[in-house]
């Protein structure tokens, strides 16, 4: 969306794609108990998808909306929540309901960006430290220093470089 805003000064044809795009974007909202978004859209049939959100790809999309100024503040107050009870699970329904407990350190990150873009210092360090909680700190393991679980010697590159990406925010 930062990129189409950009264009948007272009000229009144770009605006108006870029005006389109937002429109499109924010019609696939699920509603204030859930403030998310539709995970996909099908130009064939003008439908916003159904299917599970992968909490990752809808906090992208927050992320992009908070980029331009236009995250709604039921979409902050709910992620406020999840980072105080540390429950940002990794797929909900469209309808709000869990459907993976797992959880994801790349998702606290894309967190942290958020609250980083809206200017919330303390959400922004309270979700960075949930993704440090995750830090391997045994000087003996195999991915010593890395983000990821000690038990299997996994550390995801997608959590580890959204760390990195997020430190410098």
């Amino acid at each position: 969306m930062a990129t189409l805003k950009y264009f948007e000064s272009v000229s009144k044809k770009e605006r108006g794609y870029y005006r389109e795009q937002l429109k499109l974007v924010e019609k696939g909202y699920l509603g204030d108990i859930f403030p998310l978004y539709a995970p996909s859209y099908n130009w064939k049939t003008n439908q916003y998808g159904t299917k599970n959100l992968n909490t990752s790809e809808a906090l992208i999309t927050v992320l992009h909306l908070a980029e331009i100024g236009k995250m709604k503040p039921e979409t902050v107050s709910w992620l406020k929540m999840q980072i105080d009870n540390k429950k940002l699970y990794n797929s909900y329904t469209t309808a709000g309901a869990i459907e993976d407990h797992n959880q994801s350190t790349g998702n606290y990150a894309i967190a942290a960006m958020i609250f980083a873009r809206n200017g919330d210092r303390k959400y922004y360090q309270k979700a960075m430290n949930l993704v440090w909680d995750d830090q391997v700190r045994n000087k003996n393991s195999k991915i010593y220093g890395a983000l990821g679980d000690t038990k299997d010697n996994d550390a995801y590159s997608f959590n580890n470089l959204l760390a990195l990406l997020t430190s410098q925010y």
